[in-house]
């Protein structure tokens, strides 16, 4: 394939979920990670199954959701193993994808004006949206996990400056309502959390088999750690996107970006876990079952203590009885936090942090009459959250000093690192 049309291709996003696009992948126009996904499905027998009415959006933010509408989407456009064995593009394809680019570069193609850029790690991609200033730094990955910065040239479908400062995007920001502001970190969390409400009850009903809590019984101590950390890995993931949906984030420099996700990704994590946990049951969501957690047994003393105190912790947010919008604008404050280690621009975190708050406190007026101390509550518990991270840490680096073989993913090792507890 010529230069010229391989950057003609670059151009178009991908045809199963928007992102960024890398080539002509199984016959079609796709994203490094769809092109990944559809190879894994062709390797052997899959049973994928629809938890919805198999007709689910698959796009750059939840394309990792469901894999039977992913590979059904695929395979509608034309992906195919025999693709690749065809030879060059006829004259009409290469036209036809020349006109498309040039579609795509004047705008007129769904209301694009760019592609979006994207960074992975572990298989999965996570897309920076297309307006970002020109220029303008922000966190990537590189093949091992280890973040990095890159610059990128983006372009944005509204009138800016030539050169747009920081400063002036943090003012738009300020400008912005709190009602409106609240409702857009609703919406980031509703767009990136792993199970929406109608999910849980629905998994609720299908608590795990005997079989399977005799299965879990039966993993030794490193099956269960590497079991846990591909599911805090899974979380991390959307963590990672709605931190970026959240408005102002990538607004932040890179560097403070990455340090606020280092040092609040497990506590979200962890924020998460209340919408996941059945007290009635004693159980929780592990992959796609209520497992009970006496089910954790190999687990060491000390681990165990960690495990019960996270979750007396996940019933006294549970009794506070939260709404989700309000569990959504707390865990963007938890995240968004000036007094974290390493945080250069402290003064536009904390701008941010206090609208944040602002947006909190309205909701919970609005929600909660009868409880004002309610707010009062939440914040004096947010602080058990960092003792619980750093234990984990604790608990992580002792177990990788009797595993060391065990390799963890790659998101996972660089968030989760003895710099991590050094640094807190």
């Amino acid at each position: 394939m010529s230069t010229n049309m391989k950057a003609q291709i670059e151009v178009i996003p991908c045809k199963v979920c928007g992102d960024k696009s890398s080539g002509v992948h199984y016959g079609v126009i796709t994203c490094e990670g769809c092109k990944g996904f559809f190879r894994r499905s062709q390797s052997g027998p899959v049973n994928y199954q629809c938890p919805r009415n198999k007709n689910c959006v698959i796009d750059r933010v939840n394309r990792n959701r469901c894999q039977y509408c992913r590979l059904q989407k695929c395979i509608a456009l034309g992906m195919s193993r025999d693709a690749v064995k065809f030879g060059r593009m006829s004259k009409k394809q290469r036209e036809k994808v020349e006109d498309e680019a040039n579609m795509v570069k004047q705008g007129r193609l769904n209301g694009l004006s760019s592609p979006q850029y994207g960074y992975q790690s572990n298989g999965y991609t996570y897309t920076i949206s297309n307006t970002q200033p020109a220029q303008q730094e922000f966190p990537t990955s590189t093949d091992n996990g280890s973040f990095t910065s890159t610059t990128t040239t983006t372009t944005t479908t509204t009138a800016t400056p030539p050169h747009p400062h920081p400063v002036t995007l943090l003012r738009a920001i300020d400008l912005m309502d709190p009602v409106s502001f609240g409702k857009a970190v609703m919406e980031a969390h509703m767009r990136t959390c792993l199970y929406n409400n109608d999910q849980i009850e629905t998994l609720k009903q299908r608590p795990a088999t005997a079989e399977q809590v005799v299965a879990y019984k039966s993993m030794t101590h490193r099956q269960l750690w590497i079991e846990m950390a591909e599911k805090i890995t899974l979380a991390v993931q959307q963590i990672i996107e709605f931190a970026k949906m959240v408005p102002g984030f990538m607004d932040l420099s890179q560097d403070d970006q990455i340090m606020l996700l280092k040092a609040g990704s497990f506590e979200l994590a962890l924020m998460q876990v209340c919408r996941v946990y059945d007290s009635a049951s004693d159980s929780v969501i592990f992959g796609n079952n209520f497992v009970p957690l006496d089910a954790f047994s190999v687990l060491s003393e000390e681990e165990s203590i960690l495990m019960r105190s996270i979750f007396e912790f996940v019933k006294i947010i549970q009794n506070l009885k939260i709404t989700d919008s309000e569990l959504a604008l707390l865990s963007a404050l938890i995240l968004i936090s000036s007094d974290r280690p390493g945080l250069k621009d402290t003064t536009d975190i904390q701008k941010l942090h206090e609208k944040i708050l602002t947006a909190l406190k309205l909701e919970i007026g609005a929600n909660h009459h009868d409880d004002h101390e309610l707010l009062s509550k939440l914040l004096t518990q947010t602080p058990i959250l960092r003792t619980f991270s750093l234990h984990h840490i604790r608990a992580l680096n002792r177990f990788r000093e009797t595993a060391a073989d065990v390799e963890f993913p790659a998101l996972h090792k660089e968030l989760f690192s003895v710099e991590t507890i050094e640094s807190s």
